[in-house]
């Protein structure tokens, strides 16, 4: 199985985890969201951005990546089968269950990346 080594910063690790979704977007065209905890985020407010064409979002402070991607999953347009949710996070792919989304794990995402 495919594993990419993430070391040094935690801004260094999201930004290999980044290039590496990029890459794969480029095999396989998607609109694809990635949600990070804000970590030492001062702001109240939610940030967000995009990188090489992947929507990256930020909780607030107080907040957790999981309370923010349960609320999309809650607020999401669209078909729910129409959506994938990747996660290890046992709550998050409960809930995503519970609202007819498509689900994969960590591991089952990165066998694609073989």
């Amino acid at each position: 199985m495919y594993r990419m080594e993430l070391t040094g910063t935690l801004e260094q690790k999201r930004e290999k985890l980044l290039e590496a979704l990029a890459e794969f977007l480029t095999v396989n065209p998607a609109e694809m969201l990635v949600v990070f905890d804000g970590g030492k985020n001062p702001s109240a407010h939610r940030g967000a951005g995009v990188q090489c064409g992947i929507k990256i979002f930020y909780s607030a402070q107080g907040e957790t990546a999981d309370d923010y991607i349960m609320e999309m999953i809650e607020k999401r347009t669209g078909k729910a089968k129409a959506h994938l949710i990747v996660s290890s996070d046992r709550q998050i792919t409960n809930f995503a269950k519970e609202h007819f989304m498509k689900i994969m794990t960590s591991d089952e995402f990165t066998e694609y990346f073989e």
